[in-house]
């Protein structure tokens, strides 16, 4: 099953939490404890919301730090998807299951 393209979780974070706000990356990231750089490259689709940052979103601007890490999970999903096209992985037969025959 393929994924069509879901939202990277840093774009949600940045359009949804930080603009509205009126904040910048700076102040946003020093509001939540993070490095300005790590928050800039999460807020690009450039690295990953972590567990650490998405409880920070979330204590910060509520929305559920669950919902980041699923929204995190199916983006990878669908970019791992997009490269195993290239992967040649034959199918691992099913064992046999029927009881052996008694001698």
């Amino acid at each position: 099953m393929t994924l069509s393209n879901p939202t990277h979780p840093g774009e949600v974070i940045l359009y949804d939490c930080i603009e509205p706000c009126g904040l910048t990356i700076a102040e946003t990231a020093a509001h939540l404890g993070v490095e300005q750089r790590g928050l800039a490259e999460v807020c690009s689709a450039r690295a990953p919301v972590t567990a650490d940052l998405a409880i920070r979103v979330d204590m910060a601007f509520g929305g559920g730090a669950q919902v980041l890490l699923k929204m995190q999970a199916r983006y990878d999903l669908a970019q791992a998807q997009k490269r195993a096209g290239d992967l040649r992985i034959e199918r691992v037969p099913a064992p046999d299951l029927e009881p052996a025959a008694a001698d």
